[in-house]
Parts: C-alpha cells; sequence; structure tokens
C-alpha cells in the first residue's frame, strides 16, 4: 500500500525513512548507522515496550472531530491494542469457496472443541471470525497472543497454516482495512488499471484477480486489459514482482516511476492510452497503522501530515489527468489525518474544475461500517494551531491547499469514508471515490519535459488562408527520424491511430543486452518480441496450441538480447502488448511484464527426434495455458502423481534399471502407453480421477489445478516444480509435510 512511509525516498531509488523534502538536502546527513537511534534489548534479551501515549497526538485528533466524544476512550483503547491478523481466500468462483469450506469447518471448528475455548489463564479463545463486509466470507481475522500460539496447539496449527498457505498463494496475509479500496473500483476484463503506489503488492493481486475473475468458468479466454504495478523505489519493485506472481497474471507489468510524474503513452499514429481505474493509495504519516507499528507512537508530529500534502495531491491530480472519462479514481490512505484526507479531496475537486465527480458509496459494501467524511479541520504547526495560511507560513512550510475554504461546504465531502480502528477491531483508513466526467482542466497539464539527446529543428508548413505558416519545434533527433519512416512507410500521408498495435522492435532496457545503446532508463533488460517463427511454430506444433485462441505469435516477448533464441518467453495479454508497442518514445521504466509460460530447455539425448522443441512448460504459467494446451498432456494416476511429487522423478516403461530397484517407476498400464507415446521433452501431468479416488482430492478441486510441469528424458520422467509448490501439491493430496518431507503412503523420500 502507499501507506505509512513505506521506506520510500521520495526522489530517485533506495529507501529509508526519510520522508519530508528537507530530508533529503545534499549533506544533511551522514551515510553512517546510529546506534542511538536503535532500540536496545534488557538483560534477558527483551525489548521495552514503546510507550503507547501521546498528547500531541490526542489534542491534535480530539480538535479534528473524526471521532464522536462518546468514542474517544474507546477509539484510543483500540489504537493500544495489537491489530488482528488478516488474510483473504484467493480466488473466486467454487474453488474458492472450497477452500473457505474446508478451513471454517475443518481448522477453525477446532477452537470450539471442548475446553479448547479456553487458555491457561482462564481466557476466552474466540475461533477466528469471517470479515463482516467482504464477500462470501472470502476474508477472515483472529487475534491470538504469542504466549496462546506457543501454548495450544490447536491455535499454532492455524497460524502455520496461515503461514504455508499465504507463501503457497491459496490465501494473502493482507491488513482488513487495505481489502477495501479493490471492490470500489468495478473492474472488468477489459479494463485498463494503474495502482499507482503498489508496493508491497496486496492490493495490486486483488485487482488482477478481479481482472481475471468476471470471465468466470470460460477457461479458454484470457482478459484483454491490464494491471501496472507502479512504485518510486526500485527495491520495492523487486518484491512487487514476486508478491504478484502467485496471481499467474500475464496481464501484470511493474514499473519504476514517480506517481507524480508517471507518463503518459501515446502511440505514433496518435491512439492514446488513458485508464479505466486508478488506485491512488498515496504515501502517508501512516498514523491509522499504529496497532502494527507502535514506533508511530513517539514520533508522531503534526508536521508529517502536513509535510507529505503536496505530494499527495500531486499525485492525485496526475491519477486525475490519466482517467479516462468515466473511469474511476480511489485515493485513499492509512491516516486519519484530515490534511491528508479531505484537504487533499476538496483541492482535487476545486483544481478539476467539475472535471470529476466525487461518488456517494454508501449503498456498495453495505456492512462495512464507516464514518463520513467532514468539511472543517484544523490546520496545526510546530508552535500550534494555525487560523490562516499567512499566519502559519511565517513560523512553518504550508501550502495553502491544507486550509478549509468556506466554499468546502457546497462540496460533498461526507461522500468520503473514515474507517476507524474501535468501530469493527480494524486499523485506521481512508478512502474517496471519484468518477471522471471531463477531460482536467490544460492548465494543470505538466509542462515540456526537457529533451535528451540529441536536439535537432523540426519545421512545420501549413497553409492557412492563403499564408503559409512555419512552426519550428526542438525535438530529439531519434524520434524526428523514426517519424519520418512511419510516415514513408505509410506512402507520405499522416499518421492515423492504428487498428492494432504490434510489438515489432526492441523497447527499453538502457544500454544493457542492447546493441546501439538504448532508452533513458540503464541497467534493465530491454523487452524484445518473440518474432522468430522457428521458435513459435515449434512450441505451436509440440504442444498443440491453437494461435487464434493464443496468439504467441502476437503476444510472446522476452527480455534476452538474440531474440531467436529467447532463453525465457512471457506471455502477455492483448492490451498490454498494445501499450506497450504504443511506448515507442520509451518512457516506461519497466520491471517485468506477463508472465513466464516457457523457457529454454535443450534436448542433451539421442533420443530426441529432430526439430525437437526446445522450450518447456514452466509451472508459474502452466494453469494459464493449459486450457489451451491439446499435446504433450499425460494422465497419471492419483498414485503415481503423489509418486513423483515425492520421487521427483520416475523411470521411463522399459527403461528401469535391475541394479536400483528401488528407484520408483509407472504403475498403470494407461499412464504408461502415454508415457511412450510423448515425444521427449517437455510434458505436463493432469491426474486421472477415478471415482474411487475422487475422494482424494480436496472438494471442488479440479484435476487441472493440481497439473505439474515434468521432463522426458532418456531414461525418466522428472519433476519440474519447486519444493515449495510440490509440498502445496502433497497437501492437497492428503499427505503430511514437514521439514523432514512428506509422510504417509509408506514412501520414502530422495
Amino acid at each position: 500500500m502507499g501507506g505509512r512511509y513505506n521506506n520510500k525516498k521520495r526522489k530517485g531509488g533506495g529507501g529509508d525513512d526519510r520522508i519530508l523534502k528537507r530530508d533529503f538536502k545534499k549533506g544533511k546527513r551522514e551515510n553512517v548507522w546510529d546506534p542511538k537511534k536503535s532500540r536496545v534489548p534488557d538483560a534477558k534479551g527483551e525489548y521495552k515496550p514503546y510507550c503507547k501515549e501521546n498528547e500531541k497526538f490526542e489534542e491534535y485528533y480530539k480538535g479534528q472531530r473524526i471521532v464522536p466524544e462518546d468514542e474517544w476512550d474507546a477509539f484510543m483503547e483500540s489504537l493500544r491494542t495489537p491489530l488482528p491478523t488478516s488474510f483473504r481466500i484467493n480466488g473466486t468462483g467454487k474453488f474458492a469457496l472450497d477452500i473457505r469450506d474446508q478451513i471454517e469447518n475443518k481448522l477453525f471448528a477446532k477452537v470450539n472443541e471442548g475446553d479448547q475455548s479456553i487458555d491457561e489463564e482462564g481466557n476466552v479463545v474466540e475461533p477466528p471470525r469471517a470479515v463482516r463486509w467482504y464477500p462470501d466470507r472470502l476474508a477472515w481475522q483472529f487475534n491470538y497472543s504469542r504466549q496462546q500460539l506457543r501454548r495450544l496447539p490447536f491455535l499454532e496449527s492455524i497460524h502455520d497454516f496461515v503461514k504455508r498457505a499465504n507463501e503457497y498463494g491459496s490465501i494473502t496475509r493482507q491488513e482488513t482495512v487495505s481489502m477495501i479500496p479493490a471492490f470500489f473500483l468495478n473492474i472488468t476484463p477489459d479494463h485498463r488499471v494503474l495502482d499507482m503506489c503498489a508496493a508491497p503488492g496486496s492490493k495490486t493481486f486483488q485487482l488482477l484477480e478481479m481482472l481475471h475473475g468476471s470471465l468466470g468458468e470460460e477457461k479458454e479466454k484470457l482478459p484483454t486489459g491490464f494491471v501496472i504495478a507502479n512504485d518510486v523505489d526500485l527495491k520495492r519493485c523487486n518484491l512487487l514482482t514476486h508478491q504478484t506472481k502467485r496471481a499467474n497474471s500475464p496481464g501484470l507489468l511493474v514499473t519504476n516511476h514517480e506517481a507524480q510524474h508517471f507518463p503518459d503513452i501515446v502511440s505514433r499514429g496518435g491512439r492514446t492510452f488513458q485508464f479505466d481505474a486508478i488506485l491512488c493509495d498515496v504515501p502517508c504519516s501512516g498514523d491509522g497503522t499504529m496497532r502494527k507499528a507502535p514506533d508511530i507512537w513517539p514520533r508522531w508530529s503534526v508536521g508529517n501530515g502536513n509535510g507529505l500534502h503536496p505530494l499527495q495531491l500531486k499525485i492525485a491530480v496526475r491519477a486525475a489527468q490519466l482517467l479516462k472519462i468515466g473511469g474511476r479514481l480511489v485515493y485513499s490512505t492509512c491516516t486519519f489525518n484530515p490534511i491528508e484526507d479531505e484537504a487533499v479531496v476538496a483541492a482535487l475537486l476545486q483544481q478539476s474544475e467539475g472535471s470529476l465527480k466525487l461518488l456517494d458509496m454508501s449503498d456498495q459494501l453495505p456492512k462495512l461500517i464507516r464514518s463520513p467524511g467532514i468539511h472543517t479541520w484544523e490546520v496545526h504547526t510546530k508552535a500550534g494551531k494555525a487560523n490562516s495560511f499567512e499566519e502559519a507560513q511565517e513560523v512553518a512550510k504550508v501550502h495553502p491547499t491544507m486550509f478549509p475554504d468556506p466554499s468546502y461546504a457546497k462540496l460533498p465531502l461526507e461522500r468520503c469514508m473514515r474507517i476507524l480502528p474501535h468501530q469493527d477491531d480494524t486499523g485506521g483508513f481512508f478512502i474517496a471515490v471519484f468518477e471522471k466526467v471531463a477531460e482536467m482542466p490544460a492548465s494543470l497539464n505538466p509542462g515540456p519535459k526537457k529533451l535528451k539527446g540529441p536536439i535537432t529543428i523540426k519545421t512545420d508548413l501549413n497553409v492557412v488562408n492563403d499564408t503559409v505558416k512555419v512552426e519550428l519545434t526542438l525535438v530529439n533527433t531519434h524520434e524526428l527520424r523514426a517519424e519520418r519512416e512511419a510516415i514513408a512507410a505509410n506512402g507520405g500521408a499522416p499518421l492515423e491511430p492504428e487498428a492494432e498495435l504490434l510489438l515489432t522492435e526492441v523497447r527499453g532496457g538502457g544500454t544493457r543486452n542492447r546493441q546501439g545503446g538504448g532508452s533513458q532508463f540503464g541497467g534493465l533488460d530491454p523487452i524484445l518480441p518473440v518474432s522468430d517463427e522457428k521458435v513459435i511454430h515449434s512450441i505451436r506444433d509440440t504442444y498443440g496450441i491453437d494461435l487464434a485462441k493464443l496468439p504467441l505469435d502476437k503476444n510472446a516477448v522476452t527480455r534476452t538480447a538474440d531474440n531467436t533464441r529467447p532463453k525465457r518467453i512471457y506471455a502477455l495479454t492483448d492490451g498490454l502488448r498494445e501499450y506497450l508497442a504504443a511506448d515507442h518514445r520509451e518512457q516506461l521504466k519497466v520491471i517485468a511484464a506477463g508472465l513466464k509460460v516457457f523457457e529454454r530447455q535443450e534436448h542433451k539425448d539421442a533420443t530426441a527426434s529432430e526439430g525437437a522443441c526446445d522450450y518447456r512448460l514452466v509451472q508459474d504459467g502452466l494453469h494459464m495455458m493449459l486450457p489451451f494446451v491439446n499435446r504433450q498432456i499425460i494422465h497419471p494416476t492419483i498414485d503415481e502423481l503423489r509418486l513423483i511429487l515425492q520421487r521427483r522423478s520416475l523411470q521411463l516403461p522399459g527403461a528401469e534399471d535391475p541394479e536400483k530397484p528401488d528407484r520408483a517407476k509407472f504403475m498403470d498400464d494407461a499412464t504408461k502407453a502415454e508415457v511412450n507415446a510423448a515425444v521427449s521433452g517437455s510434458c505436463v501431468f493432469v491426474p486421472r480421477i477415478s471415482a474411487a479416488d475422487a475422494s482424494a482430492l480436496p472438494a471442488g478441486c479440479s484435476p487441472e489445478e493440481i497439473a505439474i510441469a515434468c521432463w522426458k528424458g532418456k531414461s525418466s520422467v522428472n519433476l519440474l516444480v519447486s519444493k515449495v509448490e510440490t509440498d502445496h501439491l502433497l497437501e492437497k493430496l492428503g499427505m503430511e509435510v514437514n521439514k523432514n518431507g512428506p509422510k504417509g503412503g509408506g514412501m520414502d523420500v530422495n
């Protein structure tokens, strides 16, 4: 989430705890660690708890009147208690509901069994509860102390489940309030979605689920839209890539830009790419997260929010400019502070001059307890309460937009939503939802950027009323040459918006792995289309893929410099391919794009036939690819599937080694026939489930959901699945897994 500083610099890369503009002055502080700022444990190795008192905090928020007077004590008491652990079940439809039923009826039900609902100190142990407003009870939360987790085994099993399932990708650990914004964006499969301040990625994961989820059970259909996960910090972009990888989506693009300067993308022919939905979860002072981050208590001051207000407004304005007419913008923070909340919303509405409409969302998520926004608030500086901008600027750096204006009484600020922690045992949060009804005023448009690279003068001649007018413009020489080449290729006619945009050349990548240099962003691999027909046709023929249904000839890219022999191949959605192709000025700093679906693995044995495909299916992209794959599919029995997951290798029929009788092998004749019929190389195991085996699968789990990628070699079939994913699949199949390996079935693990 944009949230509490998030260890981001506001300018450039890297990350630390500096949050105000003054922190970035050259020489402001030495680049050395100050041990005085670290907490020191006592003789027992324990840390002194933070003091959860701050008189200035209480004085400030009592004056803001965001909490009813009769609820103040409950509000403060809630802030001093630990935040519950919360998670949501990933996915949609029957599979997600079946996971919910399993954990609710088998795991959580143990809390109510016998005397287990009382701990050793006589406290009642409440079972996990479903988040009241989340659809279909697919989000849960619980609040157990460390002592309870250590002493009560049935609680420890719940805690272990959450850790493992989060790692496997079945659930996502996420703050309850952080789950709210995505529901207000109304995402459909064709939408272009931008998450402007996306790290660490839990909201982005939600957005990707919504992009795919509305397709329902149409397995041979992919969304045409995409989600951009952007963050200012390069390290956090790498975290974003890791966190969102579990979504297995070809519609993901991770970028590294300052949100307030996110670029406009316009194709050579003039096609504009505005967004249908934008999530603007801005960096904030983060006092709504005090329950999970008690270190905020002693550090809180009015200066934190005041310092971030200008940046928050810039990001919100930029989001509104990037939004298409009819699109939705959600602005959110994890702070109670009206300077960062209503003040930004009011300034945005005023500056938009009617281009934005603040929506009433009271009929959405009706069980969500929320407080309305306020129309007036106080502005404080280090000198105390300031009654006007003129008064405040004499003692502190403030901005006019921080102060409430009498005209704000006419703005529907009550449509904003503030989530208070004592109302439903959550963190604090603020949300405002906008719809764009007209283009933003031209006066807000950013000025021309400083030109880079070789510069030349572009001359345009126009005849108006028999008068020749000459217009001279400074442009980048390479861009001018490319524009003229495009016009020449168009028969000399002016360029028009393209009906379809294709990736035909290298884009991005700076100077690394790119002949002749590259874009403005050095140190990143370029993105290249997989244009070699031999590669695409080899994949098509080997796996029986219909390119009309899955157009890899258009939507496959690589980040390998030699795109005739790409090391990895990534699939894109149609919309993402067009968006990247439109970026002819190479303004996007791309960290990750699409979903990895193939990896090069050349045949080394003599059994490989001439022209064999050197590209294997990878487990990360298997579930997206499986509906389109019609060859190289093997249907083992459920016992054989368990066996290869445990042993990671099975001997080929007829290649058994008599000197190694303990090596695992296929047992079923039908499976042996399919293995022998498959060509050497990559193959997929999709279990054959008989009526007797149906109980071996989790309720509602289809065979395709436990499919695995394998490699048929000279004498064996080998598993191509990570250890973590293997453990997850074994658990699904009823095998007990621990750090020493899986148990059950009487099989040893190599």
